[in-house]
């Protein structure tokens, strides 16, 4: 209240006042204009605006000369206004005024020190007026601002590359790798190739390409990375992988210029000079009157593509214990496919420790005529370029010239180690008396000095060899006659258990196989701070060992990539187990290393185990060879003798269980010093078990709608995992439509969830809603066959094709599979469900029950292989039990609308 008295006496009080002074407004009874008083500042401000709008509008008019001039007519009369000067600085760097640019960018971060993003085109801005030093204080900056900024943890990495920093630019873009390991985000895109330049400028040529392939394996269509690994290959003497990156960069871009160059001037090149070697010539032999006697093969093998007339290999160590080999083919071509099975002869060397000379390839005519060989190339193994896998094997490819049916081709190769050994190596190998073409003749030499004892061993046939001493060398020959040609099978079992052989190997015992690994590897298992905080992270507030060694577990699995880096020694000895975390990749040898290393951070004792999965030969034990195995995994012995069995290159699979390739296989344990055999279990049916519950309604509008859930474990687990987690999320709902359309005609997926599939902690499941229309269905008036959902048994029928079989049939590994199906009929439909079957046998057995019950029809189609092998004998039983239940999986539901709807 006092408050409003006092307001109302001021009030009164100025009029009082402006009444005695007299108005300076009001004159001689006029109303005058009055003299606005005009505030400097304002005006300032005015004018500063009006710029900043003469410039907007240019910029959206793209004249930048004018949209220039009005930002620095702002910065004129505002010149501490940061404004202005961080949008003069990107029109100079729009128009690629780079020095002008970093300038303004300087000035604008002197006033705005906290802009990261300001910090970071001025870093990129040094980088492209090379100045690497300042670039490097810029992001250096920006990461101090947030030490996650994914493009200055990239262009750092750069930069300290660019400034001979390699250590520090990979350490940074290793951090960036660990933000965004897939490289989803556009800032990540070079990641793998600022790696590669640094492997590069190491001189780990291997390491360069593995990062190159993984950058082309995330995108495609990157080409610089093609340029570079096209760049390599060429240094490397590898010319097909070269001029496979360079056809790949014309299939991306027809008209690239480097490319084009590249490729011709490689078509264009000669050999290379290679040592000339001398074959190793042990045994005499009349070629010319083998090739004369060819003509007997095209009657004795009338249905015969190729005869092999004469399969001979000579081996050869000397006493300064290098290796010498030759290699001795004569072979009658009879039919085109013959040809295309020997157009081109591949034989694997490799080219960095050991010389290699054709001294014979050459192409006989019926007629006479002969034609020499001069086409050499060499190529990469196939399987190498599809995979991450750099090995320094290669294939030196004859291809054979003037190939017509009933030519005869030889060709006579040998290898010879580029250095001696001081005979201290150990040799182990076998030889095939059998191949998938008659062979008439076929002979295996094999001299060395006398005191380099081996053993040796005849496997499915009777052979001894002829031995012969002289001047302290020991000569082994092994002759074997005609063979027919190996009847080829699907499922057939691997070939050395089929065919007449030998093998032979220097080393006495397991023992020595399991010393011979222990010493490759036993500074293998370091472990540095890195190692220590992984683990210490991974572990944190878990009680138990076994929830320590499932984390471990899944981390070696699936974020340490798999690399194979086959180069010298590498091809054995696995890295340093920090090295492999540091880079995050490795191969079978590396992954279980790193993997053993972290498990002893939490007192675990794990081993590494030496295995040859399926569908590879089975282990001799007879024969102690570090040439029977190809794979690596990890055994950690638990209480009263059970074992966890752990394969850290399977990116899919779950903790505590193995692939079905490397199941019930003997296996070489290396422990801390005496070897031990053991076998890899077998999962029962339960436990690789596919189980599809679908529910259908058929609704009154003829249109029927689904629900389907898909249950995997065990190795459709490991598969479905694998399948689905390549596919993009776009395109998910489009890849189930595409496989359920082979049962439903124009069905198309509404929904699909699915569990995180790179979580291997949590189980596999998929969800999919569907729609189709009965109408697809219709085979008559108010009459339609309905398809049931599948249970993928449609390959069966091929397997099971032929009549009978000479071999064993493998199907892999146990399995059972559940498939339920329910289908809700509208009310006025009649339904004639199909018979049911039961059928049990020792190896499978399989059952299909019906039933409808309140308009609800039940179905449930059970298969589970008990044992997957079989038999000859009971391939026949087989072949109608699989038969049947391709038949029964292909069954259908007939729905019969009731006349008058009774």
């Amino acid at each position: 209240m006092f408050i409003h008295h006092l307001k109302r006496k001021l009030i009164l009080f100025s009029l009082i006042v402006f009444l005695l002074s007299g108005c300076s407004v009001i004159r001689q009874g006029h109303l005058l204009r009055r003299q606005e008083t005009v505030d400097p500042f304002i005006l300032r401000n005015q004018q500063w605006k009006e710029q900043i709008r003469i410039a907007d509008q240019a910029l959206l008019d793209r004249n930048f000369p004018l949209a220039l001039e009005a930002f620095q007519n702002a910065l004129l009369i505002k010149p501490k206004h940061s404004l202005p000067h961080i949008e003069i600085a990107k029109i100079y760097f729009q128009t690629q005024d780079y020095e002008k640019a970093r300038d303004a960018f300087s000035n604008y971060v002197a006033l705005e020190p906290k802009d990261r993003n300001a910090r970071n085109y001025l870093g990129y801005i040094h980088e492209k007026l090379g100045n690497y030093e300042a670039a490097t204080e810029q992001f250096e900056n920006s990461l101090r601002i947030n030490s996650r900024d994914l493009y200055a943890l990239n262009h750092l990495g750069l930069a300290y590359k660019q400034t001979g920093k390699l250590d520090e630019a990979e350490m940074i873009l290793r951090k960036a790798l660990a933000i965004d390991p897939i490289c989803q985000r556009t800032e990540s895109k070079n990641l793998h190739n600022y790696l590669a330049l640094i492997f590069q400028e190491r001189g780990d040529i291997g390491e360069a390409i593995a990062e190159y392939r993984e950058s082309i394996r995330l995108f495609h269509n990157d080409i610089w990375a093609r340029q570079q690994l096209g760049a390599i290959f060429e240094d490397e003497g590898r010319h097909f992988e070269a001029q496979i990156q360079y056809s790949k960069i014309l299939e991306i871009d027809s008209e690239n210029l480097l490319a084009k160059d590249r490729l011709q001037v490689l078509n264009q090149l000669s050999t290379p000079n290679i040592v000339k070697i001398n074959p190793v010539d042990i045994i005499e032999i009349d070629n010319e009157q083998i090739i004369e006697d060819g003509y007997l093969a095209e009657t004795t093998y009338p249905n015969a593509d190729a005869v092999i007339l004469l399969n001979q290999f000579s081996h050869e160590i000397l006493t300064n214990g290098q290796n010498r080999y030759t290699t001795h083919q004569i072979i009658k071509l009879l039919t085109y496919r013959g040809i295309k099975q020997y157009d081109d002869i591949a034989i694997p060397y490799n080219p960095d420790v050991q010389y290699l000379t054709v001294n014979q390839a050459r192409t006989i005519l019926p007629d006479g005529s002969i034609y020499q060989s001069e086409a050499f190339n060499r190529v990469t193994p196939p399987g190498l370029l599809e995979y991450n896998l750099y090995s320094d094997t290669v294939w030196h490819v004859i291809s054979m010239s003037a190939l017509e049916p009933g030519c005869t081709i030889e060709y006579q190769v040998s290898i010879e180690d580029a250095t001696t050994s001081n005979g201290e190596n150990r040799f182990w190998g076998g030889f095939h008396f059998q191949s998938t073409n008659p062979t008439l003749q076929t002979n295996y030499a094999f001299r060395l000095p006398k005191d380099r004892g081996f053993r040796w061993k005849a496997v499915n046939c009777m052979i001894e060899p002829q031995i012969m001493l002289e001047n302290e060398i020991v000569t082994y020959l092994w002759h074997y006659g005609e063979t027919p040609a190996i009847h080829e099978e699907v499922g057939m079992p691997n070939i050395d258990e089929i065919v007449p052989r030998f093998s032979f190997s220097s080393f006495d015992s397991w023992d020595e196989v399991s010393n011979w690994y222990r010493e490759l590897a036993k500074d293998r298992y370091d472990f540095d701070s890195n190692i220590k905080q992984i683990v210490n992270n991974l572990t944190s507030g878990l009680e138990t060992q076994h929830e320590k060694i499932r984390t471990i577990y899944d981390f070696v699995t699936s974020k340490i990539r798999y690399v194979g880096i086959e180069l010298g020694k590498g091809a054995y000895q696995p890295s340093l187990a920090s090295q492999v975390l540091h880079k995050r990749y490795g191969d079978c040898k590396d992954k279980t290393t790193l993997m053993i290393s972290m498990l002893d951070q939490i007192d675990v004792q794990a081993f590494p185990v030496l295995i040859n999965p399926s569908p590879f030969a089975r282990v001799d034990p007879e024969m102690p060879s570090t040439g029977q195995f190809s794979h690596l995994i990890t055994m950690i012995p638990q209480q009263e003798g059970e074992i966890i069995w752990l394969d850290p290159t399977s990116e899919t699979c779950p903790f505590g269980s193995l692939p079905a390739i490397n199941q019930g296989r003997q296996v070489l344990v290396v422990k801390k010093k005496t070897a031990e055999f053991l076998e890899t279990p077998t999962a029962p049916p339960e436990f690789n078990q596919l189980i599809v519950n679908t529910k259908i309604v058929i609704g009154s509008d003829d249109v029927i709608r689904g629900d389907m859930e898909i249950l995997p474990t065990g190795q459709y687990d490991i598969d479905y995992r694998f399948a689905y987690k390549q596919i993009n999320p776009v395109n998910i709902k489009q890849t189930f439509a595409a496989e359920l359309n082979g049962r439903f005609t124009s069905l198309q997926v509404d929904q699909v969830h699915m569990s995180d599939l790179q979580d291997l902690s949590t189980p596999t499941w998929f969800r999919i809603k569907f729609h189709f229309d009965l109408k697809t269905m219709s085979v008559a008036n108010d009459r339609f066959l309905l398809s049931l959902p599948g249970g993928d048994f449609e390959n069966y029928a091929q397997i099971f094709a032929p009549r009978e079989r000479q071999y064993s049939l493998d199907l892999s590994h146990p399995i059972k599979v559940v498939r339920s199906t329910e289908v809700r009929i509208p009310e006025g439909w009649d339904v004639i469900l199909p018979a049911e079957i039961n059928k049990d046998y020792h190896f499978a057995s399989f059952s299909s029950k019906y039933s409808y019950e309140n308009s609800i029809v039940y179905t449930q189609l059970y298969l589970m292989v008990k044992n997957p092998v079989i038999s000859p004998n009971d391939y026949p039983v087989a072949k109608v039990f699989f038969g049947q239940l391709v038949r029964e999986d292909q069954k259908h539901l007939t729905l019969q609308k009731k006349i008058g709807g009774t």
